[in-house]
């Protein structure tokens, strides 16, 4: 049976049995030990009227789960405070480099990007906060200017995993079944095998256990089975790292029993699947540690949010290196101050489309834009741009409800079926946007009734009310980044001469040559970004 999590898809049997305190009126936020909270938040019972929760929402039809959220806690005067947060960059560095001989089988399975992506010690109140501001039901963090998430265009940027690709079909193991994975696999004796398992009390076995067996291969030139523990090793360490911080899933070990199809999965898919489920679990009041690849959505942080949180440019990048390695973590940061500078956020202060730099090496994917379930074996998660087409370039829209995204819940051949013809299922016919912020006016009134845009409850509220900028009164201008790359102009004049065409008389929305417009812009708009082509006037006086 599939499992489906997130994004309109039923999770209800994974939330957890708590009801909340009664509402606080005013006052600073209550600061329990983690061993306290599941008991606390347990007291007492309230009652929600029809007409939704002071701060928002106030229609409840989206954020359906709302009443067991970490920020309807906080909001209510209850800080769970920092999860905990392990990093296992030091656990990658004791492995070290893979050894000569599988060098190359690590290249072709699409996984370096992941050699050296990871910190070895996290900003926990930087993600802890950002955190807060998740909500399973949409795959995307709320925010006063409305939602962002981590998208398949983020992940191939940030860690060169590949997007096209098959997903990863494999059962559900018990200990015996891994322990017969193992011996297949890594030719473990049977008996080492076995008393890994039961010593990890199920399908796991330890890292450093995995790094013997890899060590073990290379002594014995076992190539084959030393790539396989290797590349076992650098997934549990990174994009599916778990709450256990010691040990990984046998599951995974099946990407790699063939070598020879290992580069053919989509692993941004797969290591997106992942992130939404930690990040939708790390959402629920009484979860006490972020599980997942904690790295990547540090990295997204920086690179979309530049004012917030300390992080240093790193000297030697380039951009023929995955896009993670441009910071080196700076000293970390209190979730308290993350939490206010999120809750006076505005447009200005974000960047939508980071990556026009970077677009000569990875060129924007039109796969990127498929909307409908991505899959990690089981699991199930709603990869929906439309919630977030400000990060596409395109004008933001009201979205559909995950529910109608999501409807039928098709099984596992469905789903796969229609990610290998994504070209069906892709988002299209926005508007290009021509500002950062860009927005249909109905947009943020519709967003602040369904949603929650700040989570400190105080009744001294001068935070800003973000408004989008009206594209009439912003000139369209080119960036300097046009200047230094001829192919950035050529794009632009693509995007100017071809838009007029489309409110000509002659040209019929929904014929075929509108459509055939349409997509020559948005391949041309998806070649830079809406920060390479158009900037505000006031950013070019900064400049």
């Amino acid at each position: 049976m599939v499992r489906t999590r997130g994004g309109g898809s039923s999770n209800l049997d994974r939330v957890r049995p708590t009801a909340s305190i009664r509402r606080k009126r005013g006052g600073s936020s209550t600061s329990i030990p983690n061993e306290e909270f599941e008991d606390y938040i347990e007291q007492e019972e309230v009652e929600v009227d029809d007409e939704g929760y002071p701060g928002g929402p106030l229609d409840k039809s989206l954020l359906v789960n709302y009443e067991h959220h970490v920020a309807k806690q906080l909001w209510d005067g209850l800080d769970r405070g920092e999860l905990k947060v392990v990093s296992h960059g030091r656990k990658i560095n004791k492995l070290g480099a893979p050894h000569e001989r599988i060098e190359a089988a690590v290249e072709l399975s699409g996984l370096g990007g992941l050699l050296h992506a990871s910190y070895e010690s996290l900003d926990r109140g930087l993600l802890c906060a950002f955190v807060e501001r998740w909500h399973a039901e949409t795959n995307s963090f709320h925010l006063p200017v409305g939602e962002m998430t981590i998208t398949l265009d983020d992940v191939s940027n940030l860690l060169h995993l590949p997007i096209v690709g098959q997903f990863y079909t494999q059962e559900t193991l018990d200990s015996d079944s891994a322990t017969d994975l193992l011996v297949e696999a890594l030719r473990v004796d049977h008996a080492l095998a076995s008393e890994e398992t039961r010593h990890c009390r199920g399908a796991h076995v330890r890292l450093s256990w995995l790094r013997e067996v890899y060590q073990d291969a290379c002594s014995r030139r076992q190539w084959t089975v030393a790539a396989r523990a290797y590349l076992l090793h650098l997934v549990g360490c990174t994009i599916f790292a778990d709450k256990s911080a010691t040990s990984v899933s046998v599951f995974y070990l099946g990407f790699f029993v063939d070598l020879r199809l290992t580069g053919g999965y989509s692993w941004a898919a797969a290591a997106l699947t992942h992130m939404y489920e930690q990040l939708g679990d790390c959402s629920y009041a009484n979860t006490k540690q972020l599980a997942g690849y904690a790295t990547l959505l540090q990295r997204w942080i920086y690179e979309h949010f530049p004012s917030i949180g300390m992080r240093r440019m790193q000297a030697l990048y380039s951009e023929d290196q995955p896009r993670c390695r441009l910071y080196d973590a700076g000293k970390g940061t209190s979730i308290v101050v993350v939490r206010s500078q999120l809750d006076t956020l505005t447009p200005a202060s974000i960047r939508f489309c980071p990556y026009n730099e970077h677009r000569e090496e990875r060129p924007f994917e039109w796969i990127s834009l498929f909307c409908g379930y991505l899959r990690l074996g089981n699991w199930t998660q709603l990869h929906m741009p439309e919630r977030v087409l400000r990060q596409y370039g395109y004008t933001q829209i009201i979205p559909r409800n995950p529910s109608v995204i999501g409807h039928g819940h098709p099984d596992t051949n469905e789903m796969d079926r229609r990610w290998l013809h994504f070209n069906d299922y892709v988002i299209h016919d926005y508007a290009i946007a021509r500002h950062p912020d860009a927005c249909v006016q109905e947009y943020m009134g519709w967003f602040r009734s369904v949603s929650h845009p700040y989570v400190i409850n105080t009744d001294e509220d001068d935070r800003p009310v973000p408004v989008p900028s009206d594209a009439r009164h912003h000139e369209a201008v080119p960036s300097h980044h046009e200047e230094s790359h001829p192919a950035l102009g050529i794009c632009r004049r693509i995007t100017e001469t071809l838009q007029p065409l489309l409110d000509h008389d002659d040209v019929v929305e929904g014929s075929p040559v509108w459509e055939g417009i349409q997509a020559a812009i948005t391949l041309a708009r998806g070649a830079t970004d809406e920060r390479a082509v158009y900037v505000r006037r006031h950013a070019r006086r900064n400049d």
